[in-house]
């Protein structure tokens, strides 16, 4: 018996130590009830489209685990693939500094996702433009996991076209589902 309880302790630590609770949803004051993948996703481009003045910056990490990866992949001077990771509040600073506040809006043309047991991913394409003006199409990838009756994401990864590689044709509007598989 002496024997299992040492490895026994150290794993309960262990697993402790590395495991989050979500944000009680009891302590938010959260108007969308964030039941579905598809709102609260949807909730991120909302808040994000808002003139600068009227984003609310606390809304926006209420949608997030305090511990959320941002992960811009985009191509450096060569070409070459470069990935930028935020956390969560280096990425309100980031969209902040980046121009989010001149006339930005970020829309949603097309939302496929997976779930199964909690965990959910999403593939949302985009379209943003500045001042009305539409400047590039890229997907935002969410890995979200439903905690306290609500999901949370966990993670953003985003891309665009800005680098001339289009957007495949299965996550624009209008796919046949044969060329999704």
């Amino acid at each position: 018996m002496k024997k299992w309880f040492l490895p026994l302790l150290f794993l309960l630590c262990f697993s402790k130590l590395y495991s989050q609770d979500a944000p009680s949803a009891s302590n938010l004051e959260v108007s969308p009830s964030f039941s579905s993948v598809e709102e609260t996703v949807e909730e991120v481009l909302r808040i994000l489209s808002m003139p600068e003045g009227e984003r609310n910056w606390e809304d926006f990490r209420n949608l997030f685990l305090s511990n959320a990866d941002f992960i811009l992949v985009s191509d450096n001077s060569l070409g070459r693939k470069k990935m930028s990771r935020f956390n969560l509040e280096d990425f309100v600073r980031f969209f902040r500094s980046s121009g989010g506040g001149r006339g930005f809006q970020e829309t949603q043309i097309q939302l496929e996702g997976d779930s199964y047991n909690g965990i959910a991913q999403a593939f949302q394409t985009y379209e943003v433009s500045w001042d009305g003006e539409v400047q590039q199409l890229g997907i935002n990838a969410y890995q979200l996991v439903f905690v306290d009756g609500r999901w949370w994401i966990a993670n953003l990864i985003w891309t665009s076209n800005a680098n001339g590689v289009d957007i495949p044709d299965e996550y624009l509007p209008g796919a046949s589902s044969e060329s999704k598989e």
